[in-house]
């Protein structure tokens, strides 16, 4: 946030980070698992 709109974000930016089950979430109607994941971050096709 801070490299894209600048250094007087810095104070007013905030992270939430919420833990979801493997599954538990999608994309275009299709559950997401933590193997899929894994895969489009290392430029693979997910199975």
């Amino acid at each position: 946030m801070v490299s894209i709109e600048g250094e007087n974000m810095r104070g007013v930016t905030w992270v939430n980070i919420s833990e979801v089950t493997s599954g538990e979430w999608g994309i275009g109607g299709q559950p997401l698992t933590t193997e899929a994941v894994k895969a489009l971050a290392s430029g693979k096709k997910a199975a």
